[in-house]
């Protein structure tokens, strides 16, 4: 057995994967869920539903594009509703299996992303990059595109919180994806997505 290395890529596309959890704060959840996976369309991606997670792999634009739908269609403006995403692209120990790779990077879903996608999120996420000596450097401008996407980039402890409409969001997610496929080796994108949250109306001063 050698040490080869695995590639990560088909016919010279790169594989960028997402792992999605919803959350939403209801007693009829799984409804809510099920019906967002069947709102979403996977047309463009690789997709597979778990009992923890809904996985999407294929070219970036497009798994971020399903991801973001898959968010947007689950929202309900009176449901506290948390999205759990994990985006990754370079893992060594991936395989070019369980992908849709046609090199159109198709967004299916993004004009009703756009549509949809203008309620206030807030985001907590950390960034990781994976060989490479100079990662904070790296970071650093990963964090620099939330600005100019007005998303208002907040240091905190292992964090960078984030406060923007959903659309805004995940347009940040795409631009500071495409940085990293051009720059980085290895990266994961771990985000936390909340709307609704009862926690931030208690925060809100009263008069």
């Amino acid at each position: 057995m050698t040490n080869e290395p695995i590639a990560c890529a088909a016919d010279g596309i790169d594989i960028t994967g997402c792992r999605v959890s919803l959350y939403p704060m209801k007693d009829h959840f799984a409804q809510q869920i099920l019906t967002s996976i069947e709102k979403t369309n996977t047309s463009a991606v690789w997709q597979q539903t778990d009992l923890f997670s809904t996985l999407f792999r294929g070219e970036a634009p497009s798994v971020i594009d399903a991801a973001e739908a898959l968010f947007i269609n689950a929202y309900e403006s009176k449901t506290h509703l948390v999205g759990e995403f994990t985006f990754s692209k370079g893992c060594p120990g991936d395989t070019a299996g369980d992908t849709f790779l046609n090199g159109e990077q198709a967004q299916p879903n993004k004009g009703k992303n756009l549509a949809n996608g203008d309620f206030l999120v807030d985001c907590k996420y950390s960034f990781y990059v994976f060989g490479e000596n100079h990662y904070m450097e790296e970071i650093a401008t990963i964090v620099q595109l939330a600005e100019t996407h007005g998303l208002s980039p907040r240091s905190a402890h292992y964090v960078t919180m984030l406060t923007g409409s959903a659309s805004q969001l995940f347009a940040y997610f795409e631009a500071a994806l495409a940085y990293a496929h051009d720059h980085l080796p290895h990266y994961v994108l771990e985000a936390t997505v909340s709307v609704n949250s009862p926690s931030k109306k208690e925060a809100m001063p009263h008069d």
